[in-house]
């Protein structure tokens, strides 16, 4: 089976991921950018998924994965994109009931790794292509992309995506050093069909295909 990659975001009316790059869900919350709706929302995807792949600042601002098991009654897989590593108290590192990697264009936090279980895989940088062949070769064929707007434009940018499922969020945020869905720079657009499209109280949740 190929890789399927799908990115989960929840997106403010101006593009906005979060007031400030280190924004955990609970300060998002707090200021009704996101509700238990999309929580529970996101839990449904993790139900049907064999992996997550995500940026550094995403773990960092949560602390860990989400622990949900899916279909095949494993945790996914969480995949940590990242050049300068995790700090040590983080609670990632002592989920041993996930299956938690790091990827890196070079070895990092061996000894780190080596006692808490994380494997280390090392990917050339702006090469997610030999991300998705390591990602076949371990049958993660439901992938979910939590961004933040880095990675997912790396993704974008190479034309690995293959579904969008976003949640727009009534409000803007409109900070100059906000974190964005996808960071700029793509050298060309990308277009979406739409799928479906769901109201739950103020929240939009639409899916999308990415044309090819």
């Amino acid at each position: 089976m190929s890789v399927t990659i799908t990115n989960v975001m929840a997106i403010s009316l101006d593009g906005m991921i979060g007031m400030h790059a280190l924004e955990s869900d609970v300060e998002r919350r707090a200021y009704n950018f996101t509700n238990m709706d999309d929580r529970e929302f996101v839990r449904e995807q993790l139900e049907q998924a064999d992996a997550v792949i995500t940026g550094a600042n995403s773990l960092r601002a949560s602390g860990s994965a989400w622990r949900v098991r899916n279909d095949r009654g494993v945790n996914p897989a969480w995949i940590v994109f990242t050049t300068k590593g995790l700090a040590e108290g983080l609670d990632f590192w002592g989920q041993k009931d996930v299956q938690r990697v790091l990827v890196s264009p070079f070895p990092i936090q061996e000894a780190l790794c080596a006692a808490s279980g994380v494997k280390n895989w090392i990917i050339p940088e702006n090469s997610p292509s030999s991300l998705i062949k390591k990602l076949e070769s371990e049958n993660f064929n439901r992938v979910l992309l939590f961004g933040g707007g880095a990675i997912n434009k790396l993704f974008y940018e190479h034309g690995l995506v293959d579904f969008a499922k976003i949640t727009v969020c009534p409000l803007l945020i409109g900070g100059v050093n906000s974190p964005r869905f996808v960071n700029p720079g793509l050298t060309s657009p990308t277009h979406f069909t739409l799928i479906s499209s769901v109201l739950r109280e103020n929240l939009v949740f639409l899916t999308y295909r990415v044309k090819r």
